[in-house]
């Protein structure tokens, strides 16, 4: 390979926009947005432009945080009052059962977090009370658990420095080490014993939503995603225990990303007969192609050589022949298995064929281990869309997905968009300050 990079120019420019689109979505202490106050006492990061008169996303989602940590643009102070936020919403030691036939069970963690600081754990509300929960799920979402963990690392990385999660933090559960906190959300939700992949019911009256990408579609079964979160998760829990000094506890996590490779690999993966692979997102419904965690878990280093290149070479087929992109952006699953059999939003729409900035830099990574040519070509494309399309009052472009076709465009000024291709490229070297 010939080293391949992004111009000093265009990373430039996907930095600024950053940077700009970052401190938008940044809600100071006592700032007012269209949803109230922030109370919090620390700097809310919200998925968007958020202000008294415009709402993207207007709380704090769990799963922003720890990427946007590692992009280096966002004070250390702030990232741990973040953390202690995140920890002050799990659930203690007995299952909170709600009027709506929600449970939230024992150490979860909310999903996102309102501006007076008021937990909400299940997507589609803002509603903290009993009527949150279905048709979102019975149980909140699968991954929310795992990016308390991913944000401590991001924040010990950050700092060089590992002894702050020690320190104890408030929870419902008591006071407890930070550390214990994020061992305790690791461990809250289902997973199968014996391979440690997360599932769902096969019930869906007794419906988990498997990540809060996918959380207006239904799966069952053996579970991609959260399985590459808690592989993730389980990877930086290894690492913090190692920085901690507790051996024994690190190597029970790298223990558990050993069996958590194999089984995604042994569950997931497929090959058809161009030797071409996919992870599929479910064993049970959702049993589809996964375009965004094929690309993940490239660039999460899970395959080994030969299996990447396979999978890479699916991804590649579909930029090529435009079954998986658009405009360089990125569907769930390939228009050629259609769309999922049970989703809340319409064929063609959001998470059920809309197109997404969200996992552009996975894919531009994964295309650039094969055809550095094609890789170069889709950051083209994708940054000559956001540049066209950008207005910095943000109510149009940096969408959040988009589907020209159906004249879909939903959630203008949305942060991933342009960070996390930003943070992921970066994070692997195709992108140089």
């Amino acid at each position: 390979m010939s080293g391949w990079k992004i111009s000093r120019s265009d990373a430039a420019l996907l930095k600024s926009m950053t940077q700009r689109l970052l401190s938008v979505s940044l809600v100071k202490p006592e700032q007012v947005i269209s949803r109230g106050r922030n109370t919090t006492g620390t700097a809310l990061l919200t998925p968007g432009c958020n202000s008294a008169d415009h709402s993207t996303y207007p709380a704090f989602w769990v799963r922003d945080p720890g990427w946007i940590a590692e992009s280096g643009f966002v004070e250390a102070q702030d990232i741990w009052g973040w953390l202690l936020l995140i920890s002050g919403t799990m659930q203690g030691h007995s299952p909170r059962v709600l009027a709506s036939g929600g449970v939230i069970l024992p150490y979860s963690i909310a999903d996102h977090i309102n501006v007076d600081g008021s937990a909400v754990f299940y997507p589609g509300t803002y509603a903290s009370d009993d009527t949150q929960g279905p048709p979102y799920g019975m149980y909140p979402p699968h991954d929310d658990q795992y990016w308390l963990t991913i944000t401590a690392y991001a924040y010990a990385k950050l700092i060089s420095f590992y002894n702050p999660l020690a320190s104890n933090v408030n929870t419902a559960a008591g006071e407890l080490p930070l550390w214990q906190v994020c061992a305790l959300t690791h461990e809250a939700f289902p997973v199968e014993p014996k391979t440690q992949l997360c599932i769902a019911s096969e019930n869906t009256d007794q419906h988990i939503v498997d990540w809060g990408y996918n959380d207006t579609v239904t799966k069952t079964g053996r579970l991609l995603f959260p399985s590459l979160l808690r592989f993730e998760s389980a990877l930086k829990l290894a690492h913090i225990f190692e920085g901690l000094d507790m051996h024994d506890e690190a190597d029970m996590y790298r223990a558990q990303v050993t069996l958590l490779r194999r089984s995604i690999i042994e569950t997931f993966y497929s090959e058809d007969e161009r030797h071409e692979g996919w992870l599929f997102s479910a064993t049970g419904i959702g049993n589809k192609p996964d375009v965004w965690g094929s690309a993940y878990a490239i660039y999460l280093g899970l395959l080994p050589e030969e299996l990447m290149r396979a999978t890479a070479a699916s991804l590649l087929r579909g930029y090529r022949e435009r079954t998986t992109v658009l405009q360089g952006q990125v569907r769930h699953i390939p228009t050629t298995y259609g769309y999922w059999e049970m989703a809340q939003c319409a064929p063609g729409t959001y998470q059920n064929g809309g197109y997404w900035a969200y996992p552009v830099g996975w894919y531009v990574y994964t295309l650039a281990q094969i055809d550095e040519t094609a890789a170069a070509a889709m950051f083209s494309e994708y940054l000559g869309y956001i540049r066209q399309s950008w207005d910095d009052s943000f109510r149009s472009g940096a969408w959040e997905c988009i589907n020209p076709e159906l004249n879909h465009y939903q959630n203008p000024g949305y942060l991933a968009s342009v960070a996390l291709p930003y943070v992921t490229l970066r994070n692997k070297g195709l992108i140089t300050d």
